[in-house]
């Protein structure tokens, strides 16, 4: 290995400026976001040093860099540019690479589809601990306005979220217990837009309930009808389920989607109960009992759904 520059006088500082270029993906099922990330390195190396005008360009397997890699990145992510650097004539190495491809990110997803997620673009001095290699914001990107030295382009073709804020900041990496290894993050915060969710699946599932109830208003002495539609509610439930899974990774525990459809589930499973029991009062000459527990149900299943709704969406965002 080649040593690094100056390391009788300390940690080699490496400065860094990152740009997201786009977001064109955020896949909660794979917990996963695409992106094209822009990275520029800087150090100085006055070893590279040279008498010549303008820059000099190496291999980058030939020359000391921090060995930085992208920790959280997936077997898609490619690299656009060549690996080789530009050295200018006072020693100062540039690096600079494209990524782009599909990175990793575990999702808290309890407050699905009203949820806020923080998103990590992770990057590590492979073996280099932070007394070793220091990484700070690159102060010609901050000095020409980009803040932190980042940022994310104003024009990304991420459809269905809302970045809402970014940072960067020092962060090391932990291999293992003891072996921490020093590290840089970007990370930016978005918010699930929900109007696709309300318009497409949380108004369909209100109006396949709704239809449940629509046996409360048949005369018991139509059965078949009541058990027609209250069956059919049922089935139109279970396979509308099955359709909106494919949304969200099988997770150990409840979304709000899921104590959603738990809860619209359990009504129309409830009304198929409550038909079959006033048919069986009105078998047994019992229609008055009958038609007074349904007109019971006509308010009592809508207020039951109203309240429980209100209590599963009503809190902010997670």
């Amino acid at each position: 290995m080649i040593d690094r520059p100056g390391a009788a006088d300390g940690p080699t500082q490496v400065s860094i400026g990152i740009w997201i270029v786009d977001i064109s993906n955020i896949d909660s099922a794979q917990q996963s976001f695409t992106a094209e990330v822009a990275v520029v390195l800087r150090w100085k190396d006055p070893r590279l040093a040279h008498t010549g005008e303008g820059v000099v360009r190496h291999p980058l397997e030939q020359i000391w860099h921090p060995r930085v890699a992208i920790v959280n990145e997936t077997n898609s992510v490619t690299r656009k540019f060549p690996d080789s650097v530009e050295v200018e004539p006072d020693g100062v190495v540039n690096y600079r690479q494209r990524y782009a491809g599909a990175f990793t990110q575990p999702l808290r997803l309890q407050s699905f589809p009203f949820d806020r997620q923080t998103f990590r673009v992770q990057l590590v001095a492979v073996r280099y601990r932070s007394n070793e290699v220091k990484f700070v914001p690159d102060q010609d990107w901050i000095r020409n306005g980009l803040k932190q030295g980042g940022g994310i382009a104003p024009s990304i073709t991420l459809p269905d979220w809302t970045v809402e804020k970014w940072e960067t900041k020092s962060l090391g990496y932990a291999l293992a217990p003891g072996f921490e290894y020093s590290g840089y993050v970007f990370q930016f915060t978005a918010s699930r837009d929900v109007q696709h969710y309300i318009l497409k699946v949380i108004l369909p599932l209100i109006l396949i309930v709704a239809m449940s109830w629509a046996g409360f208003w048949i005369d018991p002495v139509n059965a078949n009808s009541q058990i027609s539609v209250a069956v059919t509610s049922m089935l139109t439930l279970i396979a509308y389920r099955y359709a909106v899974d494919t949304q969200v990774p099988r997770l150990p525990y409840m979304t709000r989607m899921d104590a959603f459809f738990l809860v619209s589930t359990l009504l129309v499973f409830l009304s198929l109960i409550e038909v079959l029991v006033t048919t069986i009062l009105d078998n047994n000459q019992q229609t008055a009992l009958a038609k007074k527990i349904d007109r019971y149900c006509r308010v009592i299943f809508p207020a039951i759904f109203a309240i429980t709704s209100i209590v599963i969406f009503a809190h902010p965002r997670g």
